[in-house]
């Protein structure tokens, strides 16, 4: 599962207007963090269901064969 696409902008002397700028996006490590950080959660969950369903419906298989 690709949680998100990774990928590298090069800007190499690029000008950005005052009224272009992001102005409350001041640590980019920190929001990178978080967003990180609740992506990988959903992943793990998403997982553990899946895991979950395949088990119930290996344990119903199993019960039910003759």
């Amino acid at each position: 599962m690709r949680a998100m696409q990774n990928g590298d902008v090069v800007l190499d002397n690029c000008f950005v207007p005052d009224k272009n700028k992001l102005t409350h996006a001041k640590n980019f490590a920190t929001g990178t963090n978080k967003i990180l950080e609740a992506s990988r959660l959903t992943i793990a969950w998403g997982a553990a269901g899946i895991a979950a369903g395949a088990y119930e419906a290996a344990l119903k298989y199993t019960l039910n064969r003759v």
